[in-house]
């Protein structure tokens, strides 16, 4: 799981390293807590479902394996920022290293890659001039501890 927790790490710093000019006022990794209007916009990084695609054939165990792992990259404005305009920058700035070797970098670190799975929304959440967007990103690893 080391490699695992290393792609995450690169994933949120490539977005912390960018969030003022993407315009963010918040940025947090697996909240605890419910947004406030202060904080918007915002992005929210959750991790979700962690599935083993391939298993190793060289043992009873199936270890090392490669995983797939869900992030999701939630985005909350209120109606006067541009949501989509902001989800394409979102999504540069995931794909483009932190060196700024440019578009297309889905390496992360330790072999470690990802690739963009699906988008949901724009949706209004039920609640007044508030909008949400979110990436989903699958993050291929291997899984080498048992």
């Amino acid at each position: 799981m080391i490699n695992r927790e290393n792609g995450l790490l690169e994933i949120y710093e490539r977005i912390k390293a960018k969030r003022i000019e993407l315009g963010l006022t918040s940025f947090k990794r697996t909240p605890t807590n419910p947004i406030k209007e202060p904080d918007m916009p915002c992005v929210f990084m959750m991790e979700g479902i962690d599935n083993i695609v391939k298993h190793s054939s060289r043992g009873n165990t199936g270890y090392p394996c490669t995983r797939a792992l869900e992030v999701e990259l939630e985005i909350v404005v209120n109606k006067s920022v541009d949501i989509m305009a902001l989800y394409r920058q979102l999504r540069s700035v995931v794909f483009t290293s932190r060196d700024g070797s440019g578009m297309k970098n889905a390496r992360l670190s330790d072999g470690t890659s990802i690739r963009e799975n699906r988008t949901e929304g724009p949706t209004g959440y039920g609640l007044p001039d508030v909008k949400g967007m979110s990436l989903f990103l699958d993050m291929i690893y291997t899984d080498n501890d048992l």
